[in-house]
């Protein structure tokens, strides 16, 4: 990934100059407590005693306040983390990389939350590369049910500031985060790792609601065009009227307009990797991959022409990756879209999200659907 930030080993660096002056100063004060009892005129002694002391203060304050820096972790929030599942040592880095970036640590942007009819909606975690944004906004003042399914009667995300432009528009998928995250395996399970099957009455329960009272709305959006970039872009998103769904009717209970300008960040963390691997059963070649801890370009070229037609386009599907400890992710894929660069079909292309992040450098191999014979292949991406 690029501008790689290792803030560990300064801060390690620091609190050590630190420690050895807090050292030093003690020693200082326990020197001064010796001489103290020698002389007979303490005034001068008693000042110089109190400077040390307060060095001493200082420097003890200095390690504190370090310590709490390099303590403190980077939390995307109940609902980012059911969009894209990460470790929290992911969650530092991309956070401390710029790649993600969480707002309710930042008072400054406490000015972006937006309270309508009495229902208060603020931008929480967003996460950006050059093809996808993920984004999770929250929300509080408004409760449902169990067993029922909240939702907003129109959201609209675009880029830039006129959303008549057709550049404007972007592939999005939004909605309110119930609690259930897919495992290793692509299955449905609840948040705590719980198994949907071990509940008793057999049907899905969704948790919408956190501790507070309050739900998250998730959404992720990719590039329409496969040329096009999200980096340092403008995203506009707009929410109106809240409600509930059922039967995927919508009924509004509470009317408003939310509305966000987000300002994206613009650090690249792709890596493009040349791979040149034929893919077996198939006419496509994977010529490159362009790919990033939450996202991956695939580009293919072509041998013969490709039997697809409107129903199936007929391309390749990248699924998941094998990583270079053999730890296999068959179902990272989650979202996307596939196309021919041009109407010759000599190439084509795949953008693809994914449901969890991760890193770049550790993948190994390409998990492969063909779209031929069905069947999954391995194309190796590293060496």
């Amino acid at each position: 990934m690029s501008k790689k930030k290792n803030i560990f080993s300064e801060e390690i660096e620091l609190s050590e100059i630190v420690l050895k002056k807090t050292n030093q100063a003690f020693e200082m004060i326990q020197q001064e407590e010796i001489d103290y009892m020698k002389k007979t005129n303490t005034k001068g002694k008693k000042l110089f005693k109190t400077q040390v002391a307060v060095i001493a203060g200082v420097c003890i304050l200095a390690v504190s306040s370090i310590s709490a820096v390099a303590a403190m972790r980077h939390y995307w929030g109940r609902g980012m983390n059911g969009n894209i599942q990460a470790s929290e040592e992911q969650q530092q880095v991309l956070t401390d990389e710029k790649v993600a970036k969480v707002y309710s640590e930042d008072p400054e942007n406490l000015s972006l939350a937006v309270t309508d009819s009495g229902i208060t909606i603020e931008p929480d975690t967003v996460i950006v590369d050059d093809r996808f944004v993920y984004m999770s906004f929250c929300i509080s003042g408004y409760s449902v049910e169990d067993r029922t399914e909240p939702g907003f009667e129109m959201v609209n995300v675009y880029q830039g500031d006129n959303s008549e432009d057709d550049s404007a528009w972007v592939n999005m998928s939004g909605t309110m985060y119930n609690g259930i995250i897919p495992d290793e395996n692509g299955v449905p399970v609840y948040e705590d790792g719980t198994s949907i099957e071990n509940y008793e009455d057999g049907g899905i329960i969704c948790h919408y609601m956190d501790s507070n009272g309050n739900m998250e709305y998730i959404i992720q959006a990719s590039v329409v065009d496969e040329n096009d970039t999200f980096l340092g872009k403008t995203m506009h998103i707009d929410f109106k009227n809240l409600g509930t769904f059922s039967r995927a009717e919508f009924t509004s209970a509470v009317e408003g307009n939310w509305n966000f300008k987000i300002n994206l960040s613009d650090v690249s963390s792709s890596k493009n990797i040349q791979v040149g691997q034929k893919v077996e059963g198939t006419d496509f070649t994977i010529e490159n991959i362009s790919i990033s801890p939450i996202s991956m370009k695939v580009n293919y070229s072509i041998s013969a022409a490709s039997a697809g037609n409107e129903d199936n386009l007929g391309i390749p599907e990248v699924k998941g990756v094998i990583l270079k400890d053999g730890t296999r992710i068959p179902y990272l894929i989650d979202g996307g879209s596939l196309g021919y660069t041009d109407s010759s079909k000599c190439n084509a292309y795949q953008i693809a999200g994914y449901d969890r992040v991760i890193d770049v450098d550790e993948v190994a191999a390409l998990i492969v659907l063909t779209s031929y014979e069905n069947e999954k292949v391995e194309i190796p991406v590293s060496k």
